[in-house]
């Protein structure tokens, strides 16, 4: 499914056309949240440091949208705020003992971490384009442009198992937490689950373009 990114959900204007469209479903931008409201509750999926898992937050009743739709209200239809809210509450006490954020009586709130492989926060889900040489900033993102444009030179794998840069770009996308980036006088280095795995030289070469598939599998 093709999942439609917002800038931002921050007035009544934003928040009326996100729940006329069809499936009231989308990710947003500022804050990274995926926004879920295809029934009586509202669901939050926070994306916080790649390394983290997203936090979810399902707000709602069983009966109706009303107390969901009254708390966007409350927030003064800022997502933010909603969100900023929903972060300073105590799981571990009752929710409903905060002053500065009231939650309505009629409203379930609940908290859990989502596990889901193939969440993908707005940051990580945007068009991928090459890199120049003065890019060489090392995150994550610049090393899917590098990988998707076959911009690499010296691909050396620092374990037995062979990995294509092609299967690399697919791990990285949908599982960041478990890669890291780190340099060295012989190029750069990634890691996965904490251990060296791949090694390429600092020389970003003109892009290569072509079309990509789904099908690399993952590490």
């Amino acid at each position: 499914m093709l999942i439609r990114v917002l800038p931002s959900l921050e007035t009544r204007k934003d928040w009326l056309s996100f729940l006329r469209r069809e499936v009231p479903y989308c990710l947003v931008e500022t804050p990274e949240v995926l926004v879920d409201f295809q029934s009586t509750f509202l669901q939050l999926t926070l994306f916080k440091e790649p390394s983290l898992d997203p936090v979810r937050y399902t707000l709602g009743s069983r009966q109706r949208m009303e107390p969901a739709w009254q708390l966007i209200k409350g927030c003064q239809w800022r997502l933010s705020f909603l969100i900023e809210g929903l972060e300073s509450l105590d799981f571990n006490t009752h929710v409903r003992d905060k002053p500065s954020f009231k939650i309505p009586t009629d409203l379930s709130v609940r908290k859990s971490f989502t596990r889901e492989r193939r969440l993908i926060s707005p940051s990580q889900s945007g068009i991928i384009t090459p890199l120049n040489e003065g890019d060489a900033c090392w995150t994550l993102k610049n090393i899917q442009a590098l990988l998707a444009y076959d911009q690499l030179q010296e691909w050396t794998c620092l374990t037995d198992r062979f990995v294509s840069p092609k299967a690399a770009l697919t791990s990285i996308t949908l599982e960041p937490q478990r890669w890291g980036v780190d340099t060295d006088a012989r190029g750069v280095r990634l890691s996965l689950d904490g251990e060296p795995y791949i090694q390429f030289s600092h020389r970003i070469r003109p892009a290569t373009r072509r079309l990509m598939t789904n099908q690399n599998p993952l590490i």
